[in-house]
C-alpha cells in the first residue's frame, strides 16, 4: 500500500533536516528538538514516524542498499561475477548522494551501510572464489573477509577524499586491483 503523501513529506523533510545538520555537526551531537525544528514538524511528529535520527539513517541506508542490489541484478552482475560491474554499480548508487556519503563517512554514522555493502561483496567473494578453485574451507574465507573487509576500507579511504580519484577512476583501478588479489 503507497503512503501517505503528508507521510512522504514529513519523512523527506525530516531526512533532509538531518542531512543539513550532518553538514553542521557530528551526528550524535544533533538533538531531535533541533532535527524537528529544521524540518518545520513538531516533536511528536517526529516521533510518530521515527524512534530516533538513526532511524532515519537505517532508513536512507535500506533504501540505498536496496538500490545496489536492484542494479547488481539489473545489470546481472552477480550472475556474472563481474567485479567491476560491481564497483560500477555501487559508484552509481553512492554517487546519487556522493556529498552526504563523504559527509557520513567523517564521523561514525555510516557503519551500518558499511556492514550492509561489506555482507553483499562476502557473499560475491565466495561465489568468486569458488569459481576459481579456492577450495579450501579457512583459506577460502580468510580470503572472501579479507578481500570484503579490504575493498570496504579502500571506499572510504576514497569517500574521505584522500585520494584524488574520480568515480570512474577509482571504480576501474579496485576492480582491477581485486581481481589480481582474489
Amino acid at each position: 500500500m503507497a503512503q501517505d503523501r503528508r507521510v512522504t513529506r514529513t519523512k523527506a523533510a525530516l531526512t533532509q533536516a538531518l542531512f543539513e545538520l550532518l553538514g553542521e555537526k557530528d551526528f550524535d551531537k544533533i538533538s531531535i528538538t533541533e532535527l524537528a525544528r529544521r524540518a518545520d514538524v513538531d516533536r511528536k511528529t517526529f516521533y510518530l514516524h521515527y524512534h530516533s535520527a538513526a532511524a532515519i539513517l537505517e532508513e536512507f541506508y535500506e533504501t540505498t542498499i536496496q538500490r545496489l542490489r536492484e542494479g547488481l541484478e539489473k545489470d546481472d552482475v552477480l550472475d556474472n561475477m563481474d567485479l567491476a560491474g560491481f564497483f560500477r554499480v555501487l559508484n552509481d548508487v553512492i554517487g546519487e548522494n556522493l556529498p552526504l556519503f563523504r559527509r557520513l563517512v567523517q564521523g561514525q554514522a555510516y557503519t551500518y551501510f558499511i556492514e550492509q555493502i561489506r555482507k553483499i561483496l562476502l557473499h560475491e567473494a565466495d561465489r568468486f572464489l569458488l569459481a576459481n578453485g579456492t577450495t579450501d574451507p579457512t583459506q577460502h574465507r580468510l580470503k572472501g573477509e579479507f578481500l570484503a573487509a579490504g575493498i570496504m576500507r579502500v571506499y572510504l579511504v576514497w569517500l574521505r577524499g584522500e585520494l584524488n580519484l574520480s568515480g570512474e577512476e577509482f571504480t576501474d583501478l579496485i576492480a582491477h586491483m581485486t581481481c589480481q588479489y582474489a
